[in-house]
């Protein structure tokens, strides 16, 4: 496989198709060209102010912002899984060449006891005091297979620097730069390695902008230029042919490149007259490319050779909105490949994150489909041969991180799912939520699935009667983007899959798939575009009552799930007098759980210890026959997982 189709494959979670039987439906990508989103990270809020660049291997590697998500009051947040990093942290996350998410840290708190974080994360309680609003931005910028970053917030200007690998096994050094709280931080490294880090000192007309780097063991702090911070104001840092440069706005209302000159002095000269909110910048052959708002809300784009030799073309010409440039979020991104095209994306107000290329005079924009409607924040990467630009961002109604990739697929048949051998390292969590407690039922042999914002909504846990055939009517809301329903023969999206046709369409549309008679049991299903949607099919014996939808039962298949450090049920139902079957399905990968039953919640009389399992698992329990009465039950290892045995 050539280094140009890898990065596809790793975006796409994927296998090449061979001769494998059943077989797997093909992604029929039409032209070959294609953007495809996938959900990076969605445990808690997680994703703010996102950057991405491209690994050694051409794989996507993401740094952000994860917190505890807002909900409602009386609403329960989000139980985070053992071995996932703690929050509030940065994070960051990768794609593997097989195409599997690793979530791993860049700094946190402080050490979790027996776990192993990917990427090694530095710790300093300092980091316990980030929060979602005193958080101004994060950059990441990748040195062969090390990372440098920067972050601000309202303790200060912090670096970081370690390896893009998850695994290489070295730590992450973190320091801190300076105790201003930075606006519009940018970081750079020059040919040596070294990290420049740029910001303003804050949003208001008395602001400066900074320029820091390393001075032995601290770091030298300079002023080179004053100018008005705004809000959606920001520093680039770039490394062009003449050495180091910082591109900066004035207050939002012009641009301006800060360049040293042989006397050793900063010398700013303007490159445009007007705008400049969302700035970001790249170093290109002969000097720099810009991208920025203009006072109309459309996208500006600079190239030139050199300070004085600037020209300016549109990214974004239809419908300006001068709300973009101020909203919440608002930003702009550019990238440039080794043929000279530059990538860019940015922020609009009314539809979310648009995304352009051309070769500086002229731009054509990239349908990205419904995947990016109300996406803020966006970053973008490029492979040097241009063969897979990478675009990540925010979706604030979610709470989710997400990147898509847009390349060349042409003559490329995917279809499969990685094996048990391409498991992930490190915790990856679910990136769908798990079933609720109400299962859909099959009604007259028929069941809808929706898709609708890369995820299945309606439908994500359905009950179906044993030895009866049905029908699920797959409706795909997603504008432009491609889903499908394909049905596993056990209860793990991974393996072989059900007899038939599993057909993946473009949104919106809608498609019926026949489900073949199925035994007592579960089974996963998923879509082959985005593995990350995963829903479940329980298959329970006749009268559907109980075990099917919550866990226990008479007469029925008794299974019980454990997802989210959670069992999916308080309640589990036996017969009196009689051995009884519990399946345990444990979600929660790298995770122990198991099931244990004691005569009340003292704890003192034992009646079943089951064995423990680490997830993604499952397991079948015989439980001893038991009188009839109540006792209790729970997992061992999370005693605050249980719930009441009711024999009857």
């Amino acid at each position: 496989m050539t280094r140009k189709l890898l990065p596809l494959v790793s975006v796409l979670g994927l296998l090449a198709a061979a001769c494998a039987e059943p077989p797997n439906p093909t992604v029929d990508f039409g032209s070959g060209t294609r953007f495809v989103p996938m959900v990076a990270d969605s445990l808690n809020d997680t994703g703010l102010h996102p950057s991405v660049v491209v690994g050694p291997e051409g794989n996507p590697v993401v740094a952000y912002f994860a917190f505890p998500e807002e909900v409602p009051e009386g609403v329960l947040r989000e139980v985070r899984p053992v071995g996932a990093p703690s929050i509030p942290g940065v994070m960051m996350a990768t794609a593997s060449p097989e195409g599997l998410w690793t979530r791993g840290a860049m700094a946190l708190e402080r050490q979790i006891p027996n776990v192993q974080i990917p990427f090694e994360p530095a710790f300093d309680p300092v980091i316990a005091d980030l929060t979602k609003d005193g958080v101004t931005g994060l950059q990441l910028v990748a040195d062969g297979e090390t990372f440098h970053a920067v972050w601000g917030s309202a303790d200060g200007l912090f670096y970081a620097t370690g390896s893009l690998d998850p695994n290489a096994g070295s730590q992450v050094e973190l320091e801190k730069v300076a105790d201003t709280p930075p606006v519009g931080p940018s970081i750079a490294v020059d040919g040596d390695g070294t990290p420049w880090i740029s910001f303003y000192t804050s949003t208001s007309t008395a602001a400066s902008v900074e320029l820091a780097t390393p001075d032995g063991r601290s770091w030298s702090v300079d002023t080179i230029a004053e100018a008005a911070g705004c809000q959606t104001c920001r520093t680039a840092t770039v490394v062009g042919p003449d050495g180091v440069s910082v591109a900066y706005s004035e207050g939002g209302s012009g641009v301006f490149l800060a360049t040293h000159d042989p006397e050793n002095a900063w010398t700013s000269v303007e490159v445009a007259a007007d705008g400049g909110q969302g700035l970001s910048a790249t170093a290109t052959a002969d000097g720099y490319a810009m991208a920025f708002y203009d006072p109309a809300g459309q996208v500006a784009v600079l190239s030139g050779g050199s300070p004085g030799s600037f020209r300016g073309r549109p990214a974004s010409e239809a419908d300006p909105s001068a709300d973009s440039a101020t909203a919440a979020g608002a930003g702009t991104s550019i990238a440039v490949d080794d043929d000279g095209t530059l990538w860019v994306a940015w922020h609009d107000a009314r539809t979310g994150i648009a995304f352009a290329s051309g070769d500086g005079e002229t731009f054509t924009p990239i349908d990205t489909g419904a995947s990016t409607r109300g996406g803020v924040m966006p970053s973008v990467a490029v492979t040097p041969d241009g063969s897979v630009a990478y675009v990540s961002w925010y979706d604030p109604d979610t709470q989710d991180l997400l990147v898509g990739a847009y390349g060349d697929l042409t003559g490329l048949a995917i279809a499969g799912q990685p094996g048990e051998s391409q498991a992930p390292t490190g915790p990856t969590g679910p990136t769908t939520p798990p079933p609720s407690e109400e299962c859909t039922p099959v009604v007259d042999g028929r069941v809808t699935v929706v898709a609708e914002g890369i995820r299945f909504t309606d439908g994500r846990c359905i009950q179906a009667q044993a030895g009866e055939p049905f029908t699920i009517v797959f409706d795909n809301r997603d504008s432009g983007v491609q889903h499908n329903v394909q049905v596993f023969a056990g209860p793990e999206p991974t393996g072989d899959l059900l007899e038939g046709s599993w057909d993946i369409i473009t949104g919106p549309d809608t498609i019926e798939y026949e489900v073949p008679a199925l035994d007592a049991g579960e089974h996963a299903y998923n879509c082959v575009v985005h593995p990350n949607m995963v829903g479940t099919i329980r298959v329970v014996e006749g009268g559907g009552e109980g075990g099917g939808a919550g866990g226990g039962g008479t007469g029925a298949a008794i299974t019980v799930t454990a997802a989210n450090i959670a069992f999916d049920t308080s309640t589990i139902t036996l017969v009196a007098g009689q051995e009884n079957v519990v399946t345990l399905v444990n979600e929660d990968a790298g995770v122990q759980h198991n099931i244990a039953i004691f005569r009340d919640d003292s704890l003192s009389e034992e009646l079943f210890n089951g064995e423990l399992i680490t997830g993604p698992a499952r397991i079948d329990y015989t439980i001893p026959p038991l009188e009839a009465g109540e006792y209790y039950f729970l997992c061992i290892v999370h005693p605050n997982m249980n719930g009441t045995v009711i024999v009857e």
